[in-house]
């Protein structure tokens, strides 16, 4: 093909076969070239919008960053490339567009406008797919470190947090108190009342240890019907007097008509004191109230 044949051909191809908005606008903002994508895709008279200003065509929000930003950088660097604006139809309805643009050194900003609705919309289900996995992620982790039953830590969570608990004790010089309750004769619950029951019982402790405890207590339930309390910044009076309230606590729970007992173990920390060495000490303890008679508390006596 001889190049006069090739020049014919390239002739039939012009700025209007392109599927983005192609403006030229002069130093002053003056539109002086605008193809058939404005009149397609935003209703606009082509002929009509030559010699009008360009922020006849762009939202009011975006002219802001039109002034502010696209111009002062497109006078800098000489071209933009991706920036987001909003441009309008003759009818007023607003389309979100991607913008690439040129100066040139005559001050004639070349213009690329591409419909970004269709990259919005995704970008949209981007953002509420992100937060539907966040919503499951956190679900998750939640069902990994709490009670099912009783919403409260479980012991795995339970354990990794009284460690970071026993060392922030330990810097600060506090002493902590680990707290054992032991519902007593919950197996007779169980096998009077049946399991549903036991259930109901170990749910409405649960929640009243929860709103009992501070916001600084770690509160779990263990096992079975053993739950757990770390207590910072605590001492020997103060424990004592945090249980005996316990007591009154579980004490409003009823089982056919007869208030549930718990026996207590507590045990306080020392400067070396692990969360194994805390929890053995306050099992001994809660071992030891049992044996006393149940409904009780048992100060763990560290010789």
């Amino acid at each position: 093909m001889s190049l006069d044949k090739v020049d014919e051909k390239l002739a039939d191809y012009s700025a209007d076969h392109f599927l983005n908005g192609a403006l030229v606008t002069n130093a002053d903002n003056i539109i002086v070239y605008a193809n058939t994508y404005f009149q397609k895709e935003l209703q606009w008279n082509c002929n009509e919008l030559i010699g009008k200003s360009v922020d006849k065509i762009i939202a009011k929000s975006s002219k802001i960053f039109l002034q502010s930003y696209v111009l002062p950088t497109l006078l800098h660097e000489k071209a933009c490339q991706e920036m987001q604006l909003i441009m309008l139809s003759a009818q007023g309805e607003r389309m979100a567009v991607t913008v690439n643009a040129q100066l040139d050194e005559k001050g004639y900003i070349y213009w690329s406008f591409f419909n970004a609705t269709q990259r919005d919309k995704l970008y949209d289900e981007l953002i509420k797919t992100r937060e539907k996995l966040e919503a499951q992620t956190e679900r998750l982790q939640s069902l990994a470190s709490t009670d099912e039953l009783t919403n409260l830590l479980n012991r795995r969570e339970m354990n990794c947090r009284s460690v970071l608990l026993l060392e922030q004790a330990m810097r600060s010089k506090q002493s902590v108190a680990l707290l054992i309750i032991d519902i007593d004769n919950f197996k007779v619950v169980n096998d009077t009342f049946g399991h549903l029951e036991g259930d109901r019982v170990l749910k409405e402790l649960g929640q009243r240890l929860k709103h009992f405890g501070r916001q600084t207590d770690l509160i779990s339930r263990y096992g079975g019907e053993e739950f757990l309390i770390m207590v910072p910044d605590t001492n020997k009076a103060d424990t004592l007097s945090f249980c005996q309230r316990l007591h009154l606590l579980i004490a409003e729970i009823k089982v056919g008509n007869r208030p549930v007992t718990a026996s207590i173990g507590a045990s306080l920390s020392t400067a070396k004191t692990t969360f194994t060495d805390l929890f053995a000490q306050a099992d001994n303890a809660v071992y030891e109230a049992k044996e006393r008679g149940k409904n009780r508390t048992q100060l763990y006596d560290n010789p």
